[in-house]
């Protein structure tokens, strides 16, 4: 699933942007103005029975061309950005759970965090082997410190 929301944190950029999306860091040479997506936290909560709650915090930094208006541009990015990433996906979708920005020195970074439940296979425990007692397999239950016996055959 973490895989998934990095994706559709791009899709959703490159949809509302049309600007080149990169997936850790800026590679040299890369075209300016632009953006990066990174999951950099993960956490995992255990619920009751075989739920779990997990949070997943996407950074998306976007990187302002080479422009007197960089500010601007970059407050105009973060805005954008809120819009853009409040919900995202297609097959799955996930709804932000916050959301908080902040002023780099090459543009801003928006920081967003998605919560979502999974449910865990249920793990199948092993039968109960048969009682053997004085050599001999029996199924019963214990009575005034003897056993009902019922030879299995």
């Amino acid at each position: 699933m973490t895989e998934e929301i990095r994706r559709a944190v791009i899709k959703a950029i490159s949809e509302k942007f049309g600007l080149p999306v990169y997936g850790q860091e800026v590679p040299q040479g890369g075209k300016r103005p632009c953006f990066t997506v990174e999951i950099t936290e993960t956490e995992q909560k255990r619920l009751l029975g075989r739920r779990a709650a997990r949070k997943v915090m996407a950074e998306s930094r976007y990187f302002c061309g080479e422009t007197e208006a960089a500010a601007a541009e970059g407050l105009a990015a973060a805005e954008g950005l809120y819009e853009a990433l409040r919900i995202i996906g297609t097959d799955e979708v996930f709804a932000a759970a916050g959301m908080r920005q902040e002023k780099t020195a090459e543009g801003v970074k928006v920081t967003v965090e998605y919560e979502y439940h999974i449910i865990f296979d249920e793990e199948e425990a092993a039968l109960m082997e048969r009682l053997e007692y004085n050599g001999k397999e029996v199924s019963g239950y214990e009575t005034e410190g003897g056993i009902q016996q019922g030879t299995a055959e």
